[in-house]
């Protein structure tokens, strides 16, 4: 197939989006290691760099092997979810090896595009328009799928706060419990308000201005992440989710004993999911940089000295930013081969 035909297959009429060109591909790169260098290099400059090259020389290395067996649990975690989102209800059945394809394009997708969050939502829909998904089906699941992972996420973040705030297990001081506590239930409590059956129909109309048509499709997510949570086989997907999030804590968890760290669950909980929640706000190329510095900061909140700190985020990152990075861009360069397998699938189905 040509250079020409791969373009115009890659790009979707019906989505306008097509696959990032490789010269897009190397600055975005570029610009990620550049971005994490930088903030390294300051945090390193204030923890002192002696501190942190001590820290590096008595790393154990061993631990390595655990960082890669935790982050394969959670990019397998992901891929399930995917696969899940494309099976349930009568949708496309897709093997195991287009699910990871698809898990790896969206990856692909946030390393590449300055809105790292939109491009891998951008990917996932082109993916479920390939295999015939209505226009707004297809958006509704890939926003739907998004965001049940935070479904476990908020849960474990809110019991981490509760139990680091009274003592249970660990401390921490309440500038970092405080928004986990009160935010979280907040959050939940909105989103059954919207997602009331006597609501949903009014609040999901996607007529009007951009701003209603988006908050029509949001309260469309959350009624399907609803509907999917009340379905036992839909709960397949918000346990798949909790093995993503799991394979990155333990992640954290392997590369803070590379460097002699120990933390109670909830303190190790509260700093992942206060760095993690950098990677939620619109920062480019999926929040790297950003994602460091807030997790680097959440360790010492925790008490863990900086240099140490610093190390173990880099260590972290190593596995579950830089590692995945090959494959994903691998995967996204061979999109349009996945949306051939896509829409062969979405054939048989019909």
């Amino acid at each position: 197939m040509s250079d020409t035909e791969v373009s115009k297959e890659s790009a979707d009429r019906s989505t306008g989006w097509a696959v990032p060109s490789a010269w897009r591909v190397a600055l975005g790169i570029v610009v990620a290691a550049l971005l994490v260098a930088g903030v390294g290099i300051l945090i390193a400059r204030a923890a002192g760099f002696s501190e942190v090259r001590d820290a590096i020389a008595s790393a154990d290395e061993r631990w390595l092997v655990v960082c890669l067996l935790a982050q394969t649990l959670a990019l397998a975690g992901y891929a399930a979810v995917v696969r899940e989102a494309f099976r349930w209800r009568g949708g496309v059945e897709v093997g195991w090896g287009v699910g990871v394809q698809v898990m790896l394009a969206s990856v692909g997708a946030t390393r590449v595009l300055a809105a790292g969050g939109a491009g891998a939502l951008a990917a996932t829909y082109w993916c479920f328009r390939r295999a015939r998904f209505p226009a707004r089906e297809a958006l509704v699941r890939v926003l739907g799928y998004n965001a049940l992972f935070y479904v476990s996420f908020g849960v474990g973040a809110w019991l981490a706060a509760l139990f680091a705030e009274t003592g249970v297990r660990g401390e921490a001081p309440a500038g970092l419990t405080a928004p986990w506590l009160v935010g979280v239930p907040l959050c939940f409590a909105a989103t059954l308000l919207v997602t009331q059956p006597a609501r949903v129909g009014r609040l999901t109309y996607s007529q009007g201005s951009l701003v209603r048509r988006g908050l029509g499709f949001a309260v469309a997510a959350a009624a399907w992440v609803r509907e999917v949570l009340r379905d036992p086989e839909g709960r397949r997907m918000l346990l798949a989710s909790a093995c993503y999030w799991l394979g990155n804590v333990g992640c954290l968890w392997a590369a803070l004993s590379s460097v002699g760290v120990t933390l109670t669950l909830p303190e190790l909980l509260l700093a992942f999911a206060t760095g993690h929640a950098a990677s939620i706000l619109p920062l480019p190329l999926g929040g790297v940089g950003g994602v460091d510095a807030a997790m680097t900061y959440a360790l010492t909140v925790v008490g863990v000295a900086l240099a140490p700190a610093l190390v173990a985020v880099a260590v972290y990152r190593l596995f579950s930013f830089w590692a995945p990075t090959i494959p994903a861009l691998a995967a996204l360069a061979l999109l349009p081969r996945t949306g051939r397998k896509l829409a062969r699938a979405a054939a048989t189905r019909a």
